[in-house]
């Protein structure tokens, strides 16, 4: 994928695990519920079916109590390696019928004998890209990749 400044964000950590074991925290719904958004914000429910064309479900609880719904689908799962996912269309390549707002690409390099986590966010315009940036992406993407490097260091 060729990085877009305009419409695109990206983020990157090393983290002390090993590819098969950061999958885990994605794959297994009580690990990624422990380090997919920050604290505060909890997951309440979660539907990972890590394959092309399974469902890349969500519920977040904020701290005043509104629930977040997330759906959307994988377009890519390769084993270990690499995790494609969008919210313009859902479980089984159907269309959504709310207009994206991003699709992920997330790569897991083996280096210096953990994993290098990077993050290639895409978005359609550089509207929503900003929209992202304003949301906070660095910081709530940062915060739940230290999560997820704790986390996978645990395990």
């Amino acid at each position: 994928m060729t990085f877009n400044p305009d419409t695109d964000l990206k983020i990157e950590r090393l983290i002390n695990a090993a590819p098969e074991t950061i999958w885990r925290c994605w794959a297994e719904p009580e690990l990624f519920k422990q380090w997919f958004v920050p604290h505060p914000v909890e997951v309440t429910e979660v539907d990972n079916d890590l394959r092309p064309g399974g469902r890349a479900f969500n519920v977040m609880k904020l701290p005043d109590g509104t629930l977040m719904e997330n759906d959307g689908c994988f377009l890519l799962a390769d084993r270990y390696t690499r995790l494609v996912f969008t919210d313009g269309v859902l479980s089984g390549f159907r269309p959504s019928p709310n207009p994206a707002f991003m699709t992920a690409d997330i790569r897991l390099i083996p280096q210096d004998g953990g994993t290098l986590y990077a993050a290639h966010v895409m978005h359609s315009d550089s509207k929503k890209r900003d929209e992202h940036e304003k949301m906070g992406f660095f910081d709530g993407w940062g915060t739940t990749l230290e999560q997820l490097a704790a986390l996978a260091q645990r395990l």
